[in-house]
């Protein structure tokens, strides 16, 4: 029983105001536990809990905590006596003074908080959720992109205004004339103000990050980001056809497409925007990887985020906005998503964990290193820039309508699980492109890859 960051042993309860300073100085942390009745070898003391002891105890605690703390405590049997203990969680009300004093726990020790520690603290739980905080200035200091306003209005039960501003009004994104960090980051024509939400995507040769091979970052409104950022992804890796004696062919890419969707807009919308870093996507020869700064909320545990869980949404606007635009489905079930999307695509189950301060997805590559068609690095370099989606066949939209000919926009969209207004513009561009074409009446025709592309092509 050694003491910890999340532990502390006490002999008896004539100790009561270390235990109370020691409780107040875990829920500045990250909550811990208090042992009272052993030695410092953690041996038992044969303690004998008095009648009275435990409700002292309590009041001791709620006279002297502000706010109070409400720690669950517990007597057991430890060889020839007793022990109590006692848990408080983290609060989410900080600082938390023990005897008008604000304490924190580092290491196995107390460290009384700085007057400057204690504004911060002061200062970062008395703001309201980072979404609903402003933006310095006036809305009109800020270009936005007033067709994805109009495209999240119409999801939303407030419907649309008669101008951007009326709507976003609607939506709570403006307070005043100051527009709020969600409404900023949703609708922005172009980041410029909140440069740790520019998400960072790089190819890495080999299987750390020692060289680069390309890099790029992705500045526009976080709705926007999305497919641009699997654009990148599928530059960088390979596509196998897979011929298994059925009338349509399968094509499975090195990562599970659907997935590395999801965990991109999970990273988009749940991650901690009070943390100066970005959002990464780290694609190695054996895997790909998705840092999220910030950790899962406390009720979340990462060990078992692959079940079934509620959702929990640290950033509800920007949520809303995604889940109004088809993004976002709001149950849940992502993860466990991911897991299934993985398997179905030949990869093994991807890893979730939280280092360094992040929440990080691991997706390990189908088929090893050299899986895939041209694998590895070439598959990245020979590909670049006239690969993947500039190439036309490797375009996940043209690779689905080659083996699904004849498709209409919705069963496309479906198919492809992208939202139904994004489909459009992606079809009337690969249209403009001559990759694909409509045929047949408007109510009744469907899409085509034109050319060699699609094998059910005249």
């Amino acid at each position: 029983m050694t003491e910890s960051e999340k532990l502390e042993r006490k002999s008896s309860l004539g100790e009561w105001k270390e235990i109370v300073q020691t409780l107040a100085a875990f829920a500045n942390k990250h909550g811990g536990r208090v042992v009272v009745g052993v030695a410092d070898d953690g041996s038992p003391l044969g303690l004998t809990i008095g009648k009275g002891a435990l409700e002292d105890l309590t009041n001791k605690i709620r006279n002297h905590t502000d706010p109070v703390l409400y720690p669950s405590i517990n007597v057991r049997t430890f060889g020839p006596g007793e022990i109590i203990e006692i848990d408080v969680a983290e609060s989410d009300n900080k600082p938390v003074f023990a005897f008008d004093r604000a304490y924190v726990r580092v290491g196995r020790s107390n460290q009384r908080l700085t007057n400057s520690a204690v504004r911060e603290l002061v200062r970062r739980y008395t703001l309201p959720d980072f979404d609903g905080q402003c933006l310095p200035g006036r809305l009109t200091d800020y270009t936005m992109d007033s067709a994805v306003i109009r495209l999240a209005a119409k999801g939303l039960r407030y419907g649309i205004g008669k101008s951007a501003t009326e709507t976003l009004r609607k939506m709570g994104l403006l307070h005043g004339n100051q527009l709020t960090h969600a409404g900023y980051l949703c609708f922005t024509a172009g980041n410029t103000a909140m440069r740790n939400a520019v998400v960072k995507a790089a190819r890495f040769k080999g299987k750390t990050m020692a060289t680069f091979i390309d890099m790029k970052d992705f500045d526009a409104n976080l709705p926007a980001i999305v497919d641009p950022v699997l654009e990148f992804v599928q530059r960088h890796t390979s596509m196998e056809v897979i011929i298994s004696g059925k009338a349509k062919r399968h094509e499975a890419w090195d990562y599970p497409l659907p997935a590395l969707r999801e965990a991109v807009i999970n990273a988009l919308v749940h991650r901690d925007y009070n943390d100066p870093g970005n959002v990464q996507v780290r694609i190695f020869d054996d895997r790909l990887e998705i840092w999220s700064p910030g950790l899962l909320p406390k009720e979340l545990d990462v060990r078992t985020i692959g079940r079934e869980h509620r959702s929990i949404p640290r950033n509800r606007k920007i949520a809303e906005v995604f889940h109004a635009i088809g993004l976002l489905e709001g149950w849940g079930s992502g993860f466990s998503r991911m897991l299934a999307w993985a398997r179905d695509n030949g990869n093994p189950e991807p890893s979730f964990k939280e280092i360094a301060g992040a929440f990080v997805i691991t997706f390990p590559r189908r088929g090893g290193v050299n899986g895939g068609v041209t694998g590895g690095v070439n598959g990245g370099v020979t590909g670049g820039v006239t690969g993947g989606v500039t190439g036309g066949v490797n375009d996940p939209i043209v690779s689905h309508i080659a083996q699904n000919p004849g498709r209409r926009l919705d069963a496309l969209a479906t198919g492809i699980a992208m939202p139904r207004k994004t489909l459009e513009k992606r079809l009337a561009a690969l249209k403009q492109r001559g990759l694909i074409e409509f045929r047949g009446a408007p109510k009744t025709g469907g899409y085509y890859v034109r050319g060699p592309h699609g094998a059910d092509t005249p």
